[in-house]
Formats: C-alpha cells, structure tokens, sequence
C-alpha cells in the first residue's frame, strides 16, 4: 500500500490513537465534582483513572490475538461502537457505580486502538520510514492527553463534568464515518485465546495497582499485595512459556536488542505518564494556579515533545541510536535533576524550563526507542513485539504514577509536620520525588549509552557479514559501471564541462593525489555558480540565450578556469560496496541523487545510477523470479 490510499488509511488510525490517548485523561480535570455529587472519597473516585488503565492493558495483552484473528476493520469498528457506547453511558450515568461501568466499557475499546496503530504500520509501511511513521504515532498518542487537562477543564467550568463524554462520542463518530471509506482489510491468521492467561493478567494488575495505592497508608496490606501481584505474574510468565497458543508470545523478549529497548520505552513513559499527574499537583498546590492555567502551561511542553518526536523519528532513521538515545536520555536526568533544585524555590518559570528540556527529551528518544526494538523482530513476530511495547506503556502509565505520588505524599506529610506552609510541604514532597525520578533517569541514561553502542557495533558487524555474502556483491557489481570516469580535483571546469557533454553524464566524481574520494561536481553546480555571477542564469534555457552577453562571457570565461574543486560538492555521498540494493535504492530516494558512487576501502570503484537498479529490476521480473 502507497501513495494517497495508504495516508487515508493511517489517518484514520492516528485520529483514533489521539482519542484512545485523550480517554485516557478524560476524567482527571472532573474527579472533584464526581466526587461532590456522588459522595465518593479520592481512593475510591481513582479508580475511574486506574479501572480504565488495568482494563486498557489487558486488551493490550490480547491485542497479539485479536491481531492475527480478526481483519483491521472489524477491529476498528468493534473498537469503535465500544467507545462510543461507553462515553454514551458516562454522559447519561445517574450514579458512581454506572460511571465505572462506562470507563471500563470505553477502555475496552479505545485500548484497542493504539497498538492496531502500531501494528498496522508496520505491516504497510516500508521499513526505512517506520521510524518516521512511529513518531507520528507517537505524537498522536502524546497530543491526546495532553489536549485533555484543557478541554475537559473547560468542559466541567462551562456546562459540568458530563459534557467531557461528548468530545469523544463526537470524534468517534466521525472516525468511524471515515474509517467506513478508507480502512482496508489486512492479512489474518488462525490465532488462539488463552482465558486463564487473560485473568492472570487481569487481577495481576488490579492487585498491583492496590498494593501501590495502600503504599503511603497501610504498609503491611500493600507489601502483601504487591508480593501476591509478583507471584502472579510469575505464574503468568510460565505460562506463556509453556502454553501451546500463549496470550502474549515471549521471544521477542530473547531478542538482545528488544528487550532492552521495551526497558528504555518503560522509563520514558514513567517519566512522561508521572509528570502529567505531579505537575498539576504542583503548580495548583505550590503555586497557587487554577486547574485550567496549570492545564495551559503544561500544554507547552507537551507540544514542544510533540515536535520532537517527529524530528527523533527522522534523526533515528538516518542516523540510528547512536547518540541520538543516550542524548535524549540524558536530557531527562538533567531535566529532573534541576526540577530537585528549584521546585523547593517555587519559582514557576524555573520549573518550567527543567520540565521542557525533559518533556523534549523524551519526546526524541520515544519513538526511537521503539523503532529500535521492533525493527530488529523477524516479521512474524511484530505483533507479539508491539504487543510487549504497548503492554508496558500501560504498566508505566499505572506504576508510574502511584510510585511518585507515593514518594510526594511522604515528603509532603514530613514538611507540614516540620512546620513548613502546605505551598512549601507540597514543593518540598515534589522534590522529593523527582529525586527518585533523577535516579531512575540515571539508569536510562546509562542504558541507552551501552546500548547505543553495542547497536553501532552490531550494524558495523552488518554491515561486515554483508559485504561477505558474494550473492550481494555479486548483484551489485553486476549492474554498476564497473570502470567509473572520474576527474582530479585540480581538473579546470572547462574540462569537466567538455567531460559532460562527450561522455553524456550530468556529473562525476571527484578524486585527489591519492585516488580517494574528494567530491561531486555536476552540471548543476555550473548552473548555481552561473547564476550567482548572473541572476538572469537559472536553467540551460536562459543558459542559451545569455550567450552572446559580453558580461557573461566574461563572467563564463572566469568559470572554466577554475580548478572543478572551486565549484563542486566537497562531501560526496557514496555507498559501500558490500551494501544491499534496498540500501542503494534507499540512498538514490532519500538523497534524490540519480547516480552515486560505489566505494570499497576509501577507493571508488564503480558508480550506479537509477536506470541501473530499474533495469535489474526489470530483467528480474520478466525473468519470473
């Protein structure tokens, strides 16, 4: 799939994640008048927020299934009608009871959307922009709850906290009228359902979930909890291992380059899911904000990750993991790091800088990090992989949290009983948790570095094991021009040109003393250095017709005189000899070039141009392979 049909289509499903990511704060900005009109404390108003969350990740865990089983549209839809009949039930719901039924109704269907997303993508798009399609992913899923504190604040000010149900009947309802025209039907597999492993996975994380709530009031019943919640997913794990159709299936996790990029992924989104709890506490409780302006102010941030997880998309798709994760990470340690430092100071500007630089951080290594682990699965496995990532998403969005605010409440309950003000003692406890949270950015950091690195060494290796493998050597030598015509860089221009136009080419390579590499000198680089001389001279056209001007052959006489190293392009692009013709094609796209040169140990020894590669492509489908 390409071109326009293939932009519809993922359209649509950006357009859902947004709504999966906005359900998932939808409730946050209207728990006090919940709260007030059913009679209900915050322990128990919570679980609007952390019955949505449990609920989400259990899809998620079965998302590999419904995946392989069912087409993307039935899945769509199915998806769809959930939401919206649960935000239906919400918007009408007479008691607190009723409103939980409808979070976890609507949970149902929008933790669907984000990994049919991801999965989607990469079974549709080509490999060398998966990066870049991610992070559009990823903006969207970042956009939605960050757009929720505003809108829904709005919403509960102006008409009551039922209005908030209306946004995401009315965008679903939308999105389904789309999806009716632009969601296409993709490949589907016999799969099985394994309903223990679903339970497991079920209580296991509502039991986990209490444990972490209990932790700040009742110590005992939480360590009993959180033991009972790790004994289960023990058994859970096992298994997995050991059932013939598993929920979930384990071996992208022995993948050394998957696993350690699901642990990355997890810590950016602890940090990510956490602070959109923490700082609406803060700048409401230390520095006496209202919720709507808390809400405008952590907006910034939000879009500016936003950005960055488009320009980390590209970066990681040209350049790779390194340093690009070990940056990104780094950027979060420090951004929490100077939070400990002037949170106590309450000194909202202070604070708004150190959370953008980490709210930027993370929006360039989210993607990235995924991109890294999902590109290294086999096919087959790429749902069992993005069922992994989401899954654990999920887990931070509930871990996360409930371990900070922990923290805070500690810090916070030590202040007051020390005599500091409630401004001061909620400061103080925020501090307190961003010290956790700078150590933990820590453990990133230097996570990435090392696999950074060792993702550089195993594309070095790659790269190594390719350039042995005589079928690609083989492919490639047979299509290039084997004898390329290149030019000293001390060459005149004059006899460049006169190359050009004998041998028929719009550019050539430029070499040195050593016959290495020394640039690229074309056609068009006569053009613009003609045209800067000349600002008539901007195509062969008015090349032609300036001919007879006295200043232009003046200005054309000064040009053939010069060495071709004066005018031509100092970094030439070239590719290994050893590559594969995906990298060449990839190359010749990317760059826009129609012809580059082929290099084997700092030598040039061929060159090959578009019509090459379309004329071995054609020989080899006429040829029936």
């Amino acid at each position: 799939m390409q071109g326009k049909p293939l932009v519809l289509l993922l359209s649509v499903l950006y357009g859902s994640a947004f709504i999966a990511g906005f359900n998932e704060n939808l409730v946050n900005m209207a728990l006090v008048s919940i709260m007030a009109e059913y009679g209900v404390d915050s322990v128990t108003a919570q679980w609007l927020v952390t019955g949505y969350m449990i609920v989400a990740t259990v899809v998620v865990t079965c998302m590999a299934f419904l995946y392989r089983r069912f087409h993307v549209r039935t899945l769509f839809f199915g998806a769809a009608g959930l939401s919206i009949v649960g935000s239906a039930m919400g918007l009408v719901a007479p008691s607190f009871e009723l409103l939980l039924v409808a979070r976890l109704v609507q949970a149902v269907g929008t933790g669907i959307f984000i990994p049919l997303m991801m999965n989607t993508i990469l079974v549709v798009t080509p490999k060398n922009k998966l990066g870049t399609y991610l992070s559009v992913g990823g903006c969207m899923i970042t956009f939605g709850p960050a757009f929720a504190p505003v809108v829904c604040g709005a919403l509960v000010t102006a008409f009551g906290w039922h209005s908030i149900f209306v946004v995401p009947i009315v965008a679903m309802a939308v999105l389904a009228v789309l999806g009716f025209f632009y969601m296409k039907n993709l490949e589907t597999h016999e799969a099985h359902l394994d309903v223990l492993s679903v339970l497991l996975s079920a209580v296991a994380l509502t039991v986990l979930s209490f444990g972490l709530t209990q932790l700040t009031t009742d110590g005992v019943l939480a360590a009993a909890a959180l033991v009972l919640a790790a004994a289960m997913v023990a058994v859970f794990v096992v298994r997995q291992l050991r059932c013939a159709h598993p929920l979930i299936d384990l071996a992208p996790m022995k993948n050394r380059a998957f696993w350690p990029a699901l642990i990355l992924v997890t810590i950016a989104m602890m940090s990510m899911f956490s602070m959109s709890v923490l700082l609406p506490l803060y700048f409401e409780g230390a520095a006496g904000m209202t919720a709507f302006a808390a809400g405008l102010v952590i907006l910034v941030p939000v879009l500016a990750n936003a950005g960055a997880t488009l320009l980390g998309g590209r970066i990681m798709d040209k350049r790779g993991e390194w340093p690009l994760l070990p940056l990104g990470f780094g950027g979060i340690a420090i951004g929490f790091i100077a939070l400990v430092a002037v949170a106590p100071q309450l000194s909202v500007p202070a604070v708004f800088a150190a959370m953008l630089v980490m709210y930027v951080a993370v929006g360039f290594i989210f993607s990235p990090s995924q991109t890294a682990g999902l590109r290294a699965l086999p096919p087959q496995q790429n749902p069992f992989g993005v069922a992994l990532m989401t899954t654990f998403v999920q887990i931070a969005a509930c871990i996360g949290p409930s371990l900070y605010i922990g923290i805070m409440s500690s810090g916070q309950a030590g202040a007051a009983a020390g005599g500091a003000s409630a401004a001061q003692a909620t400061a103080d406890g925020f501090a307190l948790a961003m010290v956790v949270a700078a150590a933990i950015g820590v453990v990133g950091f230097a996570l990435s570095l090392a696999y950074a690195r060792a993702a550089r060494k195993r594309a070095a290796v790659q790269a190594v094991e390719r350039a042995a493998q005589s079928p690609v050597q083989s492919v490639l030598a047979s299509i290039m021009e084997a004898d390329p015509y290149t030019l000293p860089a001390a060459t005149p221009v004059r006899e460049a040109m006169r190359a050009f136009v004998d041998l028929r080419v719009g550019g050539l390579p430029l070499v040195d003393e050593q016959g290495h590499p020394a640039g690229f000198v074309s056609d068009g680089d006569v053009m613009r250095y003609l045209a800067d001389k000349h600002p008539l001279i901007t195509g062969s056209y008015s090349l032609v017709e300036a001919a007879n001007s006295q200043t232009f052959d003046e200005r054309l006489r000064e040009l053939i005189e010069l060495p071709v190293s004066a005018i031509a392009t100092d970094k030439l692009v070239a590719i290994e000899a050893g590559s594969s013709l995906e990298e060449v094609c990839n190359l010749l796209a990317t760059r826009r070039l129609k012809k580059v040169p082929v290099v084997r140990d700092g030598a040039i020894v061929g060159t090959v141009n578009r019509s090459d590669v379309l004329r071995y492509a054609m020989d080899t489908c006429l040829q029936g392979v």
